[in-house]
């Protein structure tokens, strides 16, 4: 009963100090404005997606009806890939800022089209959209400074140690009531506009709990180096300091020395070489001859070495062989490629390790389903699905079939869920 009374009583006097109240509404503020930004921009990729899916499939069968041929139909049929957002992807943006969520393929080299427009080899970022778990990560330090740096030097500074020590009788329990009513105000600023909004948009209750329970954990750890500063004998300006140089460090210096690391380590693949790469082979192929390209693509496709020789100046068989033949000529960079994006992605998470703000933004980015990882999962739909799509084509393509609109009944179909 007194421990409820002394936190009632703290919450009272903590209510009329008007700086970290004010702090308090800020972030309140700061935090509804990153959910809101991050749910409209959710709300436009899924737009987006939606809007194009249905213009897709017209175009498609446009392309398929209007085709003389297989290979004709091959070469003008796009199909829409995409990488729908999660229900809690507006939480932490993540990858989905960085790399493709959507992408039109067709039968053609897979590899010039993933990487036509390369965009970034994800890695440890300093900075990122102005989404929850940017708050989090690296506003809430800087709001629990200012509300509980001077909670013990206030009183030391104004000589009231003793007065307090005489009318609570333990000053341990009560810095702990008051770090408590403390840590409870800004975990009411950081959580309430997370469920009400999240609530209010379908988020499902156990991604919440889960970002709850990160927004806990990042603000117990910050509060530990708070509390660890505000019990030495130094006036409020030094430790108000202290902890700013500490928040620079965790936040700013190890992140970008860590950046710096994981580029000099784990060396940067390019994208645009390995378009290059298989486009080169690709353009190569209208200048030797062709049974020399056949002989390659047969290497992986056994199955079709029977079929008849190329005679004629252009056979769509030989222009997908080649197609197909380029792709490979690029394989082990592409393999190298996403490679180095999961192997940068595992030295960022122990450097995480001792970065407080990425291991806020990592952890949460996995649980909205915008990490790495998920980005790497989608590529590899993208893959499997372009490889079901070639090898649909074939048996029309190498048997020489006559076209007929209707043979194409089971054409595969994209799944974001593969």
């Amino acid at each position: 009963m007194n421990a409820f009374k002394n936190f009632r009583r703290e919450a009272g006097l903590f209510l009329r100090s008007r700086t970290p109240i004010a702090a308090l509404g800020l972030l309140c503020i700061l935090v509804t404005i990153a959910v809101l930004l991050g749910q409209a921009e959710v709300l436009r990729q899924q737009a987006s997606i939606d809007r194009v899916q249905e213009l897709d499939s017209i175009e498609r069968e446009a392309a398929l009806a209007g085709a003389p041929d297989f290979g004709d139909a091959a070469y003008a049929a796009f199909f829409l890939t995409w990488n729908p957002p999660s229900d809690s992807a507006f939480l932490a943006m993540g990858q989905r800022d960085i790399s493709p969520w959507m992408l039109r393929v067709r039968a053609l080299a897979l590899e010039g089209q993933i990487h036509e427009t390369d965009n970034f080899n994800p890695e440890l970022s300093l900075t990122g959209r102005f989404d929850y778990a940017f708050v989090i990560a690296f506003l809430l330090p800087l709001f629990a400074i200012v509300v509980m740096y001077d909670m013990v030097s206030a009183e030391r500074d104004a000589g009231r140690i003793p007065l307090l020590a005489a009318s609570v009788g333990n000053v341990r329990k009560l810095w702990i009531i008051r770090a408590a009513v403390r840590m409870s105000g800004l975990l009411l600023a950081c959580l309430l506009p997370l469920w009400l909004i999240g609530i209010f948009i379908g988020t499902s209750a156990g991604s919440l709990l889960s970002v709850s329970l990160i927004v806990v954990a990042a603000l117990l750890v910050w509060s530990a180096f708070i509390l660890l500063f505000s019990f030495q004998s130094w006036s409020s300006p030094v430790i108000a300091t202290s902890l700013m140089g500490v928040w620079l460090m965790l936040a700013i210096i190890i992140p970008l020395g860590g950046k710096l690391l994981v580029d000099r380590v784990i060396p940067d693949v390019d994208g645009a070489q390995i378009s290059l790469l298989q486009r080169e082979s690709v353009n190569d192929a209208w200048d030797i001859p062709k049974a020399a390209t056949m002989e390659r693509f047969y290497v992986s496709h056994p199955e079709w070495a029977n079929t008849p020789p190329v005679t004629l100046p252009f056979h769509w068989k030989w222009f997908y062989a080649f197609q197909q033949v380029g792709d490979e000529s690029a394989a082990e960079l592409s393999s190298a490629y996403r490679a180095a994006i999961a192997q940068r992605d595992r030295l960022t998470g122990w450097i995480s390790l001792v970065s407080p703000p990425v291991a806020v933004q990592r952890v949460m980015q996995h649980v909205a389903g915008t990490d790495v990882q998920a980005s790497l999962a989608y590529d590899q739909r993208i893959r499997a699905f372009h490889e079901r799509l070639r090898r649909y084509y074939y048996p029309f393509l190498f048997n020489e079939m006559p076209y007929r609109r209707e043979l194409l009944t089971d054409i595969p179909e994209f799944a974001s869920n593969e």
